[in-house]
């Protein structure tokens, strides 16, 4: 499938992709030589940014990236060192530290695309857009996470997959795929929710109090979706 655009030709988007790519091999290769990690860790984080780049080509369409998009591309690579990172999980001391520095990374620099964007001038919807799932991406990577390091049972999944049932549920009741209204409740819901999974992650966090944490924060999100279901549910006026 192609963009969205009437030129199907990726080469404005090409240098940002393949220079993304060569960044990524050489961190995730340097990461598994010199700490010895799986070999699944370069293919691993390969194959998830071939699908992202695959999406933000989709997405953004055959267009250079925007300065804003590109620090938005940064913190898709740090996400997609903590997919290739995941066969290393619980592997030593020396990886121990990885998924937080990575993730915490990941979460400051959230917010810096959206300063450059207004600063440059440079916002577009599919640069919001591109921000958004990747902020959607990550929470359910941090939940893998847990799950990988024994840290929460199988339902903390659930933290990271409400997005997808929700855009799921959409298929089948039309109502759902309607833009939801700007709301502070669910900004802030959903921020708590990404920087309160990395302290989570951090190597000195007591591993007893992350399961409880961690259901308080499904429960959180369980609310904020709820009640977007609830207000979503019936069609709009004709």
């Amino acid at each position: 499938m192609v963009p969205r655009q009437t030129d199907d030709s990726p080469l404005p988007i090409l240098p940002d992709v393949l220079v993304a790519a060569i960044v990524l091999t050489a961190a995730a290769g340097g990461l598994q030589q010199g700490l010895g990690l799986p070999a699944g860790v370069l293919p691993l984080a390969l194959a998830a940014y071939a699908a992202l780049a695959l999406w933000v080509w989709r997405l953004i369409g055959n267009r250079a990236l925007t300065p804003a998009d590109r620090v938005t591309m940064g913190r898709g690579l740090l996400v997609m060192l903590l997919i290739g990172l995941l066969p290393a999980a619980g592997t030593g001391p020396r990886v121990a530290m990885l998924p937080f520095a990575l993730a915490l990374a990941a979460f400051l620099l959230d917010g810096v695309d959206g300063w450059v964007a207004r600063r440059l001038d440079c916002q577009t919807a599919a640069g919001a857009r591109f921000d958004m799932e990747l902020d959607a991406v990550l929470l359910l990577v941090l939940t893998v996470w847990l799950l990988r390091l024994d840290l929460a049972g199988a339902w903390v999944l659930a933290i990271g997959a409400w997005r997808y049932v929700f855009i799921l549920a959409g298929y089948w009741r039309p109502a759902l795929r309607r833009p939801l209204p700007p709301s502070q409740r669910r900004r802030v819901i959903c921020g708590v929710q990404t920087g309160a999974l990395v302290v989570l992650l951090a190597p000195d966090f007591p591993a007893g109090w992350v399961a409880p944490l961690a259901a308080v924060l499904l429960i959180l999100l369980s609310y904020s979706f709820i009640v977007d279901l609830v207000a979503q549910w019936r069609p709009a006026d004709p």
